[in-house]
């Protein structure tokens, strides 16, 4: 089925150059944070910090991204159980996001939410930064997704009404997410999801207020963001039902191995509705991945997507007192099962190669809970 008809001119003309993978992050001009050059003995990162990797027992590698990498850990003193991503300093100033870093660990000392993982700890060495945070147990619904191929869609209807109430949280905190996908929603212990990897947000962002960031992850990023002519807090719907129409059929809309070819079919071509979706997924589909943002379902308030009859029978308040039953609960043998992570990261080497220190200290990323 095709697209609205009433679409502006300037969402329907042609995708600009693309080459390869989405930038990471973004937000050069966002005055966030500041790194300062360290003392040549590093005496007063030992007082502004009381924290190092040497306070924690280093388990298994369960994750990697394009800075670094996740480790399971156990803390010394109390024998407990996080994740901590660590993001490499030198790849951080090469691709010029230490400010990206800095605002990615201020969003999560703020968020509070049992929908998004609690940061405890944050601190840094000469070569990397470190953020401690909650263990998920469930591991991502990447891998739960990728055994089944596809959810039926009551379990789509579950796992889509937490995520609404997550990304209605850090919206109304001024926070836009911007990489919403499967790799970056996890599990908890009883099946309930968890949102984690705040790398692309963008911290302080009015509802009115227009950014020209180019970021995300290409099989969900919106059309808008590919425009570079601004975009508001309706690219996190976009992504939201790209996720929603991945989930019930398995791939992602416009999908393809070439990129380019994917990113400008996005632009350019109506969506596709899979015979397997239901008339009422079709629906929200359909106002979720329309290409103009101000025709997008909840560009007039996130109401407008829960009014929606796919989530017919939905009670909004058990949603959000995660009192609703999974449809998935991770088969856990004990407090140290990897059994829900990928035997791909659990197979490669806990520490790196050393890398060269960096004289810089990453101003305003040191952090501890209060308890």
């Amino acid at each position: 089925m095709g697209m609205c008809q009433n679409k502006p001119a300037e969402y329907t003309s042609t995708i600009p150059s693309f080459k390869g993978d989405m930038p990471e992050a973004d937000d050069e001009d966002d005055n966030i944070g500041e790194t300062t050059q360290l003392p040549i003995e590093g005496e007063s990162v030992t007082m502004k910090q009381k924290l190092s990797l040497e306070d924690f027992e280093l388990i298994k590698v369960i994750g990697r991204g394009s800075f670094g990498k996740v480790l399971l850990v156990r803390k010394n003193d109390n024998r407990q159980l996080f994740a901590v991503k660590i993001l490499r300093k030198k790849m951080l100033t090469q691709k010029k996001q230490q400010n990206q870093a800095i605002q990615e660990r201020k969003i999560m000392s703020i968020i509070n939410s049992s929908f998004m993982v609690k940061l405890h700890y944050a601190f840094q060495s000469s070569s990397r930064l470190y953020m401690v945070m909650d263990f998920m147990q469930g591991g991502e619904l990447f891998l739960h997704l990728r055994k089944r191929f596809k959810f039926p869609e009551d379990w789509v209807q579950f796992y889509a009404a937490e995520l609404l109430v997550a990304i209605d949280l850090l919206h109304q905190q001024n926070i836009i997410y911007r990489d919403l996908k499967p790799e970056n929603i996890l599990l908890d212990k009883d099946g309930h999801i968890v949102l984690t990897d705040f790398g692309l947000s963008k911290l302080g962002f009015e509802k009115n207020e227009m950014t020209y960031s180019f970021c995300g992850t290409p099989e969900y990023v919106a059309p808008e963001i590919l425009y570079q002519r601004g975009h508001t807090f309706t690219v996190d719907f976009y992504s939201y039902g790209a996720l929603i129409y991945e989930m019930l059929s398995g791939m992602p809309p416009y999908y393809s191995k070439n990129k380019r070819e994917m990113l400008k079919n996005r632009c350019e071509k109506p969506l596709e509705l899979k015979s397997c979706f239901s008339f009422q997924a079709a629906s929200l589909l359909k106002g979720l991945l329309i290409k103009d943002p101000g025709l997008r379902l909840g560009h007039n308030g996130i109401q407008e997507i829960k009014k929606h009859n796919f989530f017919n029978g939905i009670d909004w308040k058990l949603v959000e007192l995660r009192k609703l039953q999974p449809p998935i609960i991770p088969k856990i043998q004990n407090a140290q099962d990897l059994s829900n992570f990928a035997p791909v990261f659990l197979q490669q080497p806990i520490l790196d190669t050393p890398e060269s220190k960096i004289n810089e200290y990453f101003e305003g990323f040191t952090y501890q809970q209060l308890m």
